[in-house]
C-alpha cells in the first residue's frame, strides 16, 4: 500500500522527526516454524530459532485421537487478520516399511478463535520411507491482541502400519532439513516511513518496523529502500532496535519536489513486503552528509559477522597479532563512539561516557582525528581493555586474547581506519599484539568460543565468527596439537619452522577449543629432528653401500627411495618425534640388512668388458683348454676369475664358465 503525503519540512538544523505515517501492514502471508520438544514446542517465524532435530515416534497403531505434537507462542503484535487457508507442513520418516494409512488433525488456535483442519476421509496414505504431510486449515477473519498465544495442536486418530519386525512412523521438525510449519495470513509487524531530514542536498529518511521481536526482526532480514526510484545501496544506521535511516545524497540537478520512496524487507525466503509513500523535499545549498549522524548512541545489535585472523610467533617468547574486522553495525557504532568520547549525554550505562574525552576542537566533529584515534588507544592499552571488548564487543577478552591482560609482557592496541575518516559503516581494523616471555613447555590457548552470552535475541551483537589462525615456530622450539574441537587444523614442519594452520565458523552456541603445547626441549624442535634422522639416515646409507659393494643394488635402492619419502612424509606432517626416530632407525637397519643379502651383480660376468677370447694374449705358464661343445674347436682359459664368459672362435658362441 502506497499513501501520499505531503509534509512541510523542519530547518536543516532541526535533527528531531516531526511527522511519521504507517505505510504497512495489517496482515501479511508468513510461516511459524516448529522447534522444541513435542510436548512444548515453539512458534517462531525466524529460522534462527531451529537448532537440533527434534522427532514424535509413533510405533504401534492408533485407533483413538492422540496428540503427537504441541507448538506455541506469541507474536506480541496486535490486528485483524482476513479468512484464509492455513498450510500445516509437517515432514515425516517410515521405519521398516513403505507407507502408513492415517487420520489425522490439526487445529490452530488464534487467542480465542480455533479452527481445524484434517486429512481427507475415509483415510490417507503416506507413501513413501520419507516425506512430507501437508494439511490445509480454513481459518475465519477475526482480531488477534498482542498478548494472544497462538497454538499449533497436531493429533492423530487412526494409524495403521505396515507390516514388519519393527515398524515406526517418526514426524520430524526443527532443523532446516526438517522443517515443520505453518503457513498463515496474520498481523506480524507494521512500518512507519518518518519524514526526511534535510541535510544539505542529503535527505535523511527513518524508517521504523514495530513488531513484537523488537531488533530481532531487523537483524534477521534483508532490506532495500529506494528515493526517487534509485537503489540506496549504503547500509542504513540503525539508532534504535526497530528504527534504520537510510541517506539518499541527492545529485545537483535534482530540482525541489515531490519523491517517492519505498522499503522491502524480506524476513524469510519468498516472504517480501514492499511499502512506500512520497514526501515534499527543499533542498538546502551544502552537499550534505553520505551517513546520518545521530545524537544518541546508535545500536551496535542486531548480528553482524566478525572476522578473526591471528598470527603467532613462537619461540623462546610467544607473540600475538590478533586482527578484529569490525563491520556494518559495530563498525558504525566505533567510529561514532569515537567521536563521542565522555559525551556525558550518553546513558549511564553506555561505556562510551566513561571515556575521556579528547580536545574540544575534535569533539562531534564526524571526523575521526588522529587525536581521537590515539587518545582511544591509550585508553584501551592501558585500563579499558577489558571493558572494551566486554561491555562495546561482547566478547570475552581472555579467551579471545589466551591469558588475562596482567599476565601478558606486553600488550598493544592499533585501530586502522581503512581509509576512511569519517562517521560511516566502513570497517573497522582492530589489531591487538601481545608478548609471552619464557613460555617453552607451557600449553598455551588458542581459541575458546569468546562469545560472550546473551539472554535475549535483541542483546545479539555477534552473528557469527570467520577465525582464522596461522602459527609459526622457529627452528629450535617445537609445537603440539593438544586438544581440537569444532575447528579444522593441519599442522606441517620444515626444516626451520613448524607451523599450525586452523580455521572454522562459529556462534554463541558453539564450543570450538584448540590448546597447543610448546616445546620443551630444543630436541623437539624441527631442525633437532631433521638433523638426527638425517644424520642416522645418512649413517645407513653409507653402511648399506659398503656392504653391497660387488652386489645387486636394484632391491636397496628402491627401498632408499621408498623409505627416504616415506620418512619425510612423517617428517613434514609433524608426526611425534619418537616415530620420525624409530621410522629412521628401521629404515636405516633394513638397508644394513638388504645390502648384506642381497646377491651378486649380473654385470659382473655379462658386460663385455669380462668376455674373455681365443684372440686375447695367453699366459703360457697358467693355461686351462676345453673343446666347445658346440663346435668343438678348442678354447683356452687364461683367467681364474669365476664366473667367466669366454667366446668361441670356431662357432662365435658365448660359453660361461662357473668352475
Amino acid at each position: 500500500m502506497v499513501l501520499m503525503v505531503s509534509s512541510i519540512l523542519l530547518p536543516a538544523s532541526n535533527f528531531g522527526i516531526v511527522s511519521s505515517e504507517v505505510v504497512c501492514c495489517d496482515s501479511i502471508q508468513y510461516n511459524l516454524m516448529f522447534s522444541g520438544s513435542s510436548s512444548n514446542g515453539l512458534l517462531s517465524p525466524f529460522e534462527s530459532s531451529l537448532g537440533s532435530e527434534q522427532k514424535s515416534e509413533v510405533g504401534s497403531a492408533i485407533t483413538q485421537s492422540t496428540e503427537v505434537g504441541r507448538w506455541s507462542g506469541q507474536t506480541n503484535f496486535g490486528g485483524e487478520y482476513p479468512s484464509h487457508t492455513a498450510t500445516f507442513i509437517l515432514p515425516y520418516k517410515i521405519n521398516d516399511g513403505a507407507g502408513v494409512t492415517i487420520n489425522a488433525t490439526v487445529e490452530l488456535r488464534l487467542g480465542s478463535e480455533t479452527n481445524t483442519g484434517s486429512t481427507p476421509l475415509p483415510q490417507t496414505f503416506l507413501p513413501g520411507e520419507n516425506g512430507v504431510l501437508e494439511l490445509d486449515i480454513d481459518v475465519s477473519s477475526g482480531t488477534l491482541l498482542a498478548e494472544d498465544s497462538i497454538i499449533v495442536i497436531f493429533s492423530v486418530q487412526e494409524l495403521l502400519l505396515p507390516t514388519g519386525s519393527n515398524p515406526s512412523i517418526e514426524f520430524l521438525w526443527g532443523t532446516s532439513e526438517y522443517l515443520g510449519s505453518i503457513s498463515l495470513e496474520a498481523p506480524l509487524f507494521d512500518i512507519e516511513i518518518n519524514e526526511p531530514i534535510i541535510e544539505g542536498r542529503s535527505a535523511h529518511v527513518p524508517v521504523k518496523f514495530n513488531s513484537g521481536y523488537g531488533s530481532q526482526l531487523i537483524s534477521e532480514s534483508n532490506f532495500e529502500f529506494y528515493a526517487n526510484g534509485n537503489l540506496i545501496e549504503q547500509l542504513p544506521v540503525s539508532t534504535q532496535g526497530n528504527l534504520l535511516t537510510w541517506t539518499w545524497a541527492a545529485d545537483n540537478n535534482v530540482e525541489d519536489g515531490s519523491f517517492p520512496f519505498e522499503v522491502k524487507i524480506n524476513f524469510q525466503n519468498g516472504t517480501t513486503v514492499n511499502a512506500g509513500t512520497e514526501f515534499e523535499i527543499t533542498f538546502g545549498d551544502s552537499e550534505g552528509n553520505n551517513y546520518f549522524y545521530p545524537l544518541t548512541e546508535p545500536i551496535r545489535t542486531g548480528g553482524t559477522d566478525l572476522d578473526v585472523e591471528i598470527e603467532v610467533d613462537m619461540s623462546s617468547d610467544i607473540e600475538k597479532t590478533i586482527k578484529l574486522t569490525i563491520k556494518e553495525n559495530v563498525a558504525f557504532w566505533m567510529r561514532w563512539g569515537l567521536d563521542n568520547m565522555g559525551n556525558p549525554s550518553l546513558n549511564t550505562t553506555s561505556w562510551l561516557r566513561s571515556l575521556a574525552p579528547t580536545n574540544s576542537d575534535y569533539y562531534q566533529n564526524r571526523v575521526l582525528d588522529n587525536a581521537e584515534v590515539s587518545s582511544f588507544e591509550q585508553q584501551i592499552r592501558q585500563t579499558e581493555l577489558n571493558n572494551f571488548l566486554g561491555q562495546g564487543l561482547g566478547i570475552d577478552a581472555k579467551r579471545l586474547l589466551g591469558l588475562d591482560r596482567a599476565e601478558f609482557d606486553y600488550v598493544g592496541v592499533e585501530i586502522l581506519l581503512n581509509g576512511d575518516e569519517t562517521v560511516s559503516n566502513t570497517p573497522i581494523t582492530l589489531i591487538f599484539k601481545t608478548r609471552q616471555a619464557n613460555t617453552a613447555g607451557q600449553e598455551h590457548l588458542m581459541l575458546d568460543n569468546f562469545i560472550k552470552p546473551y539472554f535475549d535475541e535483541s542483546d545479539r551483537i555477534w552473528s557469527s565468527v570467520n577465525f582464522n589462525l596461522i602459527l609459526n615456530t622457529d627452528s629450535i622450539n617445537g609445537v603440539f596439537l593438544r586438544d581440537s574441537t569444532e575447528i579444522e587444523v593441519t599442522q606441517t614442519r620444515l626444516i626451520f619452522t613448524e607451523k599450525i594452520i586452523a580455521s572454522t565458523t562459529f556462534t554463541q552456541t558453539d564450543a570450538p577449543l584448540l590448546w597447543v603445547q610448546q616445546g620443551g626441549s630444543p630436541l623437539e624442535s624441527p631442525l633437532a629432528i631433521f638433523l638426527i634422522c638425517s644424520i642416522i639416515a645418512f649413517a645407513g646409507l653409507i653402511v648399506s653401500g659398503f656392504l653391497s659393494r660387488g652386489k645387486n643394488k636394484l632391491m636397496l635402492i628402491s627401498e632408499i627411495i621408498i623409505l627416504i619419502s616415506l620418512g619425510f612424509i612423517l617428517y613434514f606432517l609433524s608426526i611425534e618425534f619418537i616415530v620420525v626416530l624409530i621410522a629412521a632407525a628401521a629404515s636405516s637397519s633394513l638397508w644394513i640388512i638388504t645390502a648384506i643379502f642381497s646377491g651378486s651383480r649380473d654385470d659382473d660376468y655379462l658386460s663385455d668388458s669380462n668376455v674373455l677370447t681365443n684372440a686375447d694374449p695367453l699366459d703360457f705358464d697358467n693355461i686351462t683348454s676345453f673343446n666347445c661343445p658346440n663346435c668343438s674347436t678348442k678354447v683356452n682359459i687364461s683367467s681364474n676369475e669365476r664366473p667367466l664368459r669366454v667366446a668361441c672362435t670356431g662357432c662365435n658362441k658365448v660359453l660361461k664358465i662357473v668352475d
